[in-house]
Formats: C-alpha cells, structure tokens, sequence
C-alpha cells in the first residue's frame, strides 16, 4: 500500500478510529495487524522475510541475556540471517552477473544461473533496524525486549516500514511498551507534517519528475539539457524521500509514536561531512555507529582513515541498490570528505572563511558537487554515464540553450517551496515563539494553504516514492 492512494487514506482512517478505541494493549496487537495489512496488501508473501527477520532477532536478543558467554556466535547468527536474506533477495542477480561477466574476461563461458526474485519493498530499512537492536543488546546499551508483539510492532510499524526513518530500539521500544497518548498539539503537528509531505511528493517531486524522465529519455541530451535534468532530480529525490519521511513522521505522530527526523535541509550544506548530517540523516547515524566507529573511525592514522572512509561509503552506495552506480555514487561522497578533510588541516585555506561571501562560495560549491553525485546516482548505465561526464557546453545550439533554461526555470519554479521552507523553519519560525497561539493559526493556516496548492498544483502522473526501490 503506498501513501498517495485513496486506499491509504480509507485505511489510515480506520486504523485511527479503531486504534483509539482500544486499551495501551489491544493497541500493540492492532498495530501488529494494521502493519501486517499494510506491508502484505499487494504481495502478501513480503511478510515472510519480514517474520523471519523479527523472529530471528527476538529469540538471538533473549538468548544473549541468558547466555551471555555466547554473545558473540549468537550475534553471528543473526548477523547472518539478516545479511543473508538481504544478499539473497537483493545482491544474488548483481552478485551473478558479475561473477559471469569477470569468467567471460578469461574466456570462460559459465553456465548462466537465472533467479527471477522480487525484491520486497523495505528490506533493507527493515533488516538494519532490527540489526542495529541485536547489536544494541550485545554491547548491553539496552536490555532484551520479552514480549515478541512489542518487538514485532518495533520492526514493522507501518508508517516507517517501507522506507524508513530506520529507528533505533532505544528510542521506538519505550514508546511501544508504555501507554502511548495524544494531545491537540500533537495531533495538528502530525497532520501539518501529513500535508507538507504530501505537498513535497505530490507537488514537487512528481512534476519536476516529468523533466528527469524525459531528459534522461533522451538518446543524446545536450550539456545544457542533461545539467537542467540533473537539477530537477536533485530536487525530485529530496522532495520525494523527504516527502515520505514527513508522512510517515506524521502518521506515527496520530499513533502516538514519535519517529526521528531523517532530513535538515541538507542543501544548505556547506561541506559533504555537513550534508551527510543533514541526508539521511537515520542512515547516516547507523552507518556512523555500527560501521564507521567500529573500523576504527577518524582516529586511527592517516592510511587507515582513508580505508576506513571509502569503505563506509562503498557499503552505503551499494546499500541502496545493487548497481554499480550506487557503489561509485558511495566512494564519490567518500572521497569529497576526504578531502575535505585534508583541505582543512592546511593553514592558508583556514582564512579563506574569514572573506565576505567565502560562505556562500562554500554552499556553492557543495551544492554543484552534490548534482554530480545525483547524476551518478541516476544513471545506472555507466557507459551512459561517461558520456554524459564528456560532454561539452560548448557545442549546445541556440535552440538547445533555449530549451534547457526553460527546463532549468521550470524546476527552479518548484524548487521554490523548498527553500521558502527552510526559511521559514529556521528563520521565521523562531522569532515568532514568543506570539501568543501563533502555533496554532500557522499551523491551521499552513495545512490549508498545502492543501488547496495540492489540489491546484499536484502532478497528474502518478510516480512510486524513489525509494521503494532500496
């Protein structure tokens, strides 16, 4: 079931009247049931992978509180359950295809094994939640969760399931275990973050979509086209991604539940370290804690912290699709830290932050570098890819020049919305706390305002989220 569909809308109403009806309890258990309708709607077998990634993990958390001198074997295994289903489900097809390609190269000709899976919506949110909670109670941050509903309604809470934010158990389980309540604050808060996300997915990612799908349509694009394309996707996946997050978010919110925030507007980065503090935010975290810090992080030597690097970022880029792309789109982004990191410890360029506009110069420069990455992003063609990386803007003609500005100004048009936003929420909201009820006129005023430009404004071609893919 997706978000943007009259069947959510009827379904969420349900749940609410239903859910609210029931004692701190019977709720657990409705949320288990709604959760398990919503994942199973279309393809009910995704809710196997599903039961097997809560069961494994409920009974490996138990069985290290009882054992505790087996702690590392029984984390093994759920290490190898997680990772297993992901790998089979997501990576076998790449793993194949590469293994068949790299014979060819010796003149091999392998026999060609064929194994035609659907990848389930979600499993890679899914499997590193629940990871990131086996490993918790390895190194005794939080205690084993007893009641096998409580853990289940932790790894598939609906709103969050299919793409995340990926919460933590040391944040989601207390919610789950106590009663959980709602006030009119939070209930007007919840659905000004319902109505904005829809508005970022329906309004803005679905109709600067329509630019990136036809110019990256096209056999040969332009410089000037491509670049304009590229644009429109950097606003269409933050829109889109951070559309779902803001609904999700939302709902949670009605439930009772709180979900970590997953975006900050990260185009205001001014560095790559600082945009991936403000993207993806909960994957960023999780890779930090359960990667990164393990390998040994930034304070190792200089050769080991490069490894270090581009190692968390080869596994990031391939965690989000099993593509060549995705890997380079990964090391991309770790080399850009990297040297960085290496341009800060030089002294000279240390002043360069003291002239005026060097910080604008600054988010400039991050903001070009990080279309870049989109374009690799996008591209999973990477004979394609290098092409586009070859093309001049000098060979553009008029009438290509005309065209791509138009298409630069259509996205730009949309763009709007998302910078008026961060202005809003860092700079006007703050100085309007001290209005008596200004909360609560913006936020009636806000959810109006959304709602009347998603009837006037929405996209008429129906896209999925761009992250249903990972």
């Amino acid at each position: 079931m997706i978000f943007h569909s009259i069947d959510f809308l009827i379904f969420l109403l349900a749940a609410l009247t239903i859910y609210w009806q029931l004692s701190s309890r019977h709720q657990l258990y409705f949320l288990l049931l709604a959760s398990g309708f919503f994942y199973g709607y279309i393809h009910p077998w995704f809710l196997y992978p599903l039961l097997v990634t809560s069961t494994i993990d409920f009974g490996v958390a138990l069985a290290m509180e009882r054992y505790p001198d087996h702690r590392q074997r029984l984390l093994l295994i759920s290490l190898v359950a997680n990772l297993g289903l992901l790998s089979i489900f997501k990576y076998f097809g790449f793993f194949v295809e590469n293994v068949h390609t790299l014979l060819s190269w010796f003149g091999i000709a392998p026999v060609r094994l064929v194994l035609e899976i659907l990848l389930p919506v979600g499993i890679s949110f899914y499997t590193f939640q629940s990871i990131s909670y086996t490993v918790d109670v390895y190194r005794g941050r939080i205690p084993a969760c007893h009641n096998w509903v409580e853990f289940a309604v932790y790894v598939s809470f609906f709103p969050q399931l299919v793409a995340g934010p990926i919460g933590r158990a040391g944040e989601i389980l207390p919610q789950v275990q106590r009663p959980r309540i709602v006030t009119a604050v939070t209930i007007r808060s919840g659905l000004v973050l319902i109505t904005w996300g829809f508005f970022e997915k329906l309004v803005i990612a679905d109709n600067v979509a329509l630019i990136v799908n036809n110019v990256f349509l096209l056999q040969d694009p332009p410089f000037w086209v491509l670049w304009a394309g590229v644009f429109a996707f950097t606003i269409q996946i933050l829109a889109d991604f951070a559309g779902y997050t803001d609904i999700a978010r939302g709902v949670a919110r009605l439930f009772g539940i709180e979900l970590s925030r997953n975006f900050h507007h990260p185009y205001l980065a001014t560095s790559p370290q600082e945009f991936w503090q403000r993207w993806h935010i909960s994957l960023s975290n999780w890779i930090r804690d359960y990667l990164y810090i393990p390998l040994g992080g930034s304070r190792v030597v200089a050769g080991r912290y490069v490894f270090n690097i581009l190692v968390t970022f080869f596994l990031c880029g391939l965690w989000h699709g099993a593509s060549w792309n995705f890997v380079l789109w990964g090391v991309f982004h770790g080399v850009l830290i990297i040297v960085y990191r290496v341009a800060g410890t030089m002294r000279p360029l240390l002043a360069l932050g003291k002239i005026p506009g060097m910080n604008v110069a600054r988010w400039l420069l991050m903001f070009v570098l990080t279309q870049f990455g989109w374009l690799i992003f996008r591209e999973t063609d990477l004979t394609c890819l290098m092409h586009y990386l070859t093309l001049s803007p000098f060979t553009d003609t008029a009438r290509e020049h005309e065209y791509a500005w138009f298409l630069f100004a259509k996205a730009f048009y949309y763009s709007i919305f998302l910078w008026l936003h961060a202005w809003v929420e860092l700079y006007l909201a703050p100085r309007l706390t001290t209005w008596p009820r200004i909360h609560y006129w913006g936020e009636v005023t806000t959810v109006t305002l959304l709602f009347l430009g998603i009837l006037n404004l929405r996209g008429f071609q129906r896209v999925d989220f761009i992250y249903f893919q990972f």
